[in-house]
């Protein structure tokens, strides 16, 4: 039997959490397919028994189990790669006949084929800060979903607000309204003050990671980019963190049509012959992060003059919300430009 132990080995992962598919290519051969405990370490005990001395190189669709198994396979000296699910060349069989062993193979032979790229791996630090980022936004959305509730209940009894308090903003005064508020139903008024009680202690907890998420700009790593980020029209606190957090380096953006790609600001495109036609903005994207920064640039037209003028022009020959996704690419220039460069944000000027 020929000797595969000094082959090129790739091997192709469909992890779960309680268990992965396994596939292993050695050169052109497909060695083997096989479901084994949900930890990197069997891989090794299986690499090292059949393959001591060969080159490993393996991927895995980036998932909600997150980096921890890239990492701890690039510490057994493995080179891994972590692929957008969307990269993955796929045929119309593997579409209709899906299960695990199918899944591994198919990213074995992709990988094998050179056709996968990997996403960015972010250091263990930098993860940490996003999920302490996320998590506050996570809380912000409960927080939200508790005032719905109770003024659901309102509703629901035929009990109107306030036209003082008829509005996003929930002050001290409507609070305490809401506490005086006398329901027909007992039971009604108990959840009423249920949801109170869920909302101040929501509230409070939230303040306190807000304040946690608040301090991560002014760490050493990220204290000169925070200062050159805020100094852009638009920008606030959060939005700040968020960019330095998700971006992690802006030196892993070789040029702007990287960084918009990533952004996902960038439009489709629709080229044949001689007709090309420009589309809709790309469904791959930076969810959050598009979605804050076409925010942002709602607030930057209202503070930076040439932006309001460029904005004004677009309005012209196009709707509202089409005019400020181009200033939210402009805005994603400008922001590339500082972080690049160092330079400071020039409020008016016209780039």
């Amino acid at each position: 039997m020929e000797d595969l132990s000094t082959y090129n080995l790739f091997i192709g992962l469909d992890v779960h959490k309680r268990s992965w598919s396994v596939s292993i290519f050695a050169g052109h051969i497909h060695h083997r397919t096989f479901t084994q405990p949900p930890e990197p370490i069997a891989l090794k005990s299986y690499l090292d028994k059949h393959f001591p001395t060969a080159k490993v190189i393996c991927a895995y669709e980036a998932c909600k189990i997150g980096f921890w198994i890239c990492r701890d396979l690039e510490s057994y000296g493995y080179r891994c790669l972590v692929v957008n699910a969307a990269d993955i060349p796929t045929t119309h069989k593997e579409t209709t006949e899906k299960t695990d062993p199918i899944d591994s193979r198919k990213i074995a032979k992709a990988l094998r084929a050179g056709l996968l790229r990997g996403i960015h791996v972010p250091s263990i630090e930098v993860e940490g800060h996003r999920q302490l980022f996320r998590y506050r936004k996570k809380l912000w959305a409960e927080l939200v979903r508790i005032k719905n509730r109770i003024k659901d209940k309102l509703l629901f009894a035929g009990i109107p607000i306030p036209t003082e308090f008829d509005n996003a903003y929930w002050s001290k005064a409507f609070l305490v309204w809401i506490s005086q508020v006398q329901f027909e139903s007992k039971n009604t008024k108990l959840t009423v003050n249920f949801l109170l009680e869920h909302y101040h202690f929501t509230y409070r907890h939230l303040l306190k990671v807000a304040i946690q998420v608040r301090k991560i700009q002014r760490l050493a790593k990220y204290k000169q980019q925070a200062k050159l980020l805020r100094g852009i029209p638009g920008i606030g606190p959060l939005t700040t963190v968020q960019l330095l957090i998700e971006l992690e380096s802006i030196d892993r953006f070789p040029s702007f049509k990287h960084f918009n790609s990533f952004i996902g600001l960038k439009p489709t495109s629709h080229s044949s012959g001689e007709r090309d036609v420009k589309g809709y903005m790309t469904n791959r994207r930076h969810k959050a992060l598009r979605s804050a920064l076409i925010e942002c640039a709602w607030s930057c037209v209202q503070k930076d003059p040439a932006m309001l003028m460029r904005y004004e022009e677009l309005t012209k020959s196009h709707t509202k919300k089409r005019s400020i996704v181009i200033i939210a690419r402009k805005l994603v220039s400008r922001i590339y430009h500082v972080l690049k460069t160092g330079e400071e944000y020039e409020i008016g000027l016209v780039k």
